[in-house]
């Protein structure tokens, strides 16, 4: 099969197809990117040089081209990413497949003190890294999105997360990551693992038999899991082939402390051939810089983001270059439905 090429353009191509053109090579060496312009500056802008430098990707020895260097050659995606409203988008005449705009504001144009310009040069790195991110995944590699929790117990909430993100047309595969023991919450309000592994298992097969009910589902899912250790199930024995909802006992066979990066890392060893990204809620993303190696999680793999009340949840993902999932917020917790039971009340209806 042909390499996959892509060419990405706007005026200067100093700056925001310079971005966009660091991060989309960076997410696979299988793709052909360029970046061009139609009346390329004379470099690179250095503030984009420093701001992409700074989310781990060295565009140092980009130069900016003119698209004409282009027009004579196939290209299976030409995108625009001019956004302002004085700005007038270049059209490309040459053999395209497939035309896009994926349009951003120019941090080139911000005017205020050095600190507040390299702040908006940040802004919009990280805007382009989730909207190429988003165009990535649609087009290139679809998700296995990954949605960790205690899960003690699964409820409607989890639920409308879940079938929201499995409904998005990138995502191949959500798959819920059981954890045994959170670091962060305290054990003794924990019911016991294999009893909610148990229950996962339940939940997987009932959102997938739903699934299959709506026509919805994805022809060849199948559930997996560690195999690592001994004694450890080959597959857990739900049907799960006409649907995309999956569970994973990974952290069951980890050293502890369980942190999501090692469980992440761990994963993508053992299923090299899937691209994996992870779920959280706007609560998350906004103290994830205190995670364990959290950074690295938001420079390494996708992070999808739902809101939560309370939160300012876009503003944060544009921030730290997270994408954001306008999934349903549904006014239910675990805590709750704890406190419920425990003082004798009927929480049936707001579990899963």
């Amino acid at each position: 099969m042909a390499q996959m090429r892509i060419l990405i353009l706007c005026t200067g191509n100093s700056c925001r197809s310079q971005m966009a053109h660091g991060f989309l090579q960076s997410f696979s060496s299988g793709i052909e990117v360029h970046s061009a312009g139609t009346r390329p500056a004379a470099r690179v802008n250095p503030l984009a040089v420093e701001a992409m430098m700074e989310a781990g990707i060295d565009i140092s020895s980009h130069t900016p081209k003119n698209v004409t260097e282009y027009l004579g050659q196939e290209w299976d995606y030409v995108i625009t990413v001019c956004g302002g409203a004085n700005e007038s988008c270049p059209a490309f005449t040459g053999k395209v497949r497939h035309r896009l705009h994926i349009g951003f504001e120019d941090p080139s144009e911000a005017i205020g003190t050095p600190e507040f310009i390299k702040g908006e040069f940040r802004r919009i790195r990280n805007r382009i890294k989730a909207g190429f991110r988003e165009f990535y995944h649609t087009n290139i590699e679809k998700l296995t999105v990954l949605y960790f929790g205690s899960f003690n117990p699964f409820h409607i909430g989890h639920a409308a997360v879940a079938k929201y993100v499995a409904s998005l047309p990138w995502v191949e595969e959500l798959c819920f990551v059981l954890s045994p023991k959170n670091p962060l919450k305290e054990s003794n309000t924990l019911q016991d693992a294999h009893e909610r592994w148990e229950d996962l298992q339940r939940v997987v097969k009932k959102l997938q038999e739903e699934c299959k009910a709506r026509g919805n589902g994805v022809q060849g899912s199948v559930p997996w899991r560690d195999t690592s250790s001994e004694g450890a199930d080959p597959v857990c024995p739900t049907d799960c082939r006409e649907a995309n909802f999956t569970a994973s006992d990974i952290e069951f066979h980890l050293k502890p402390p369980l942190y999501t990066y090692n469980t992440l890392e761990s994963l993508s060893r053992q299923f090299p051939d899937k691209h994996f990204a992870l779920l959280m809620g706007g609560d998350n993303i906004n103290i994830l810089h205190k995670w364990y190696r959290g950074e690295e999680i938001l420079q390494k793999y996708p992070v999808l983001v739902y809101p939560r009340e309370g939160v300012d949840t876009r503003e944060l993902c544009a921030q730290q270059g997270a994408i954001f999932i306008d999934a349903p917020q549904v006014d239910v917790s675990s805590t709750q439905i704890r406190n419920m039971q425990n003082a004798g009340e009927d929480a049936s209806h707001l579990r899963y």
